[in-house]
């Protein structure tokens, strides 16, 4: 019978990605310092009762940002659906908290915006590097496939060698050559073509 709890916790857990898994964790370890700190009874944690949900994320307003906020509610909600527990939280009341909370974020939350990445950029960094150099050459062509076809770095590169997972992240059988019906290279189109194996986006369920 436990084997067969712990199989279903893995198969709702793999909803989310590592990443996410990470955000939500730390809400949630900081929601549990928050109920120690309170002595607030484990009955009343989960499930969580609304008001000491709006207590909570209004203790952190001033000291977190809107979208830290904003994970940290929705890492609850993951954790009461993992583990079967009911959401009985208003969804307009936590609207308006989050949103309270986002205009009381303290400054030192919020990142000024970067310049946007042009083509001159590009150009720059052509200059920089040696094209004659493996390791440039790669960055580059990473660089300028990411800039044309508007994707994430995060869609494809990895943060490190050993965060790498051949089922999610890009591999040279993701890269199609591409040919037309005389079997001569498609320049109409490009003649490559990246197959992105796993997205930043949560998958659609439509």
């Amino acid at each position: 019978m436990e084997n067969q709890v712990n199989r279903i916790l893995e198969v709702i857990g793999a909803l989310w990605a590592e990443k996410t898994k990470e955000v939500y964790g730390a809400g949630l370890l900081t929601y549990h310092i928050y109920c120690d700190t309170h002595n607030i009874p484990d009955l009343q944690c989960a499930p969580i009762m609304a008001n000491i949900l709006l207590m909570f994320l209004s203790s952190c307003a001033r000291s977190y940002s809107g979208s830290a906020l904003t994970n940290f509610a929705a890492g609850l909600k993951a954790w009461h659906l993992l583990h079967g527990f009911q959401w009985e939280i208003n969804p307009d009341e936590l609207r308006a908290i989050l949103k309270g909370a986002s205009h009381l974020a303290p400054l030192s939350s919020k990142c000024p915006l970067c310049e946007p990445f042009r083509v001159d950029t590009l150009e720059l960094l052509h200059a920089l590097l040696d094209p004659e150099n493996p390791c440039d050459a790669a960055i580059f062509t990473c660089i300028m496939v990411v800039f044309y076809s508007v994707a994430c770095l995060g869609e494809f590169t990895v943060q490190s060698i050993k965060h790498f997972n051949p089922e999610k992240h890009i591999t040279q059988a993701n890269v199609l050559h591409l040919h037309d019906l005389g079997r001569l290279p498609d320049t109409a189109s490009g003649s490559e073509e990246c197959f992105i194996t796993y997205y930043e986006a949560s998958p659609s369920t439509s």
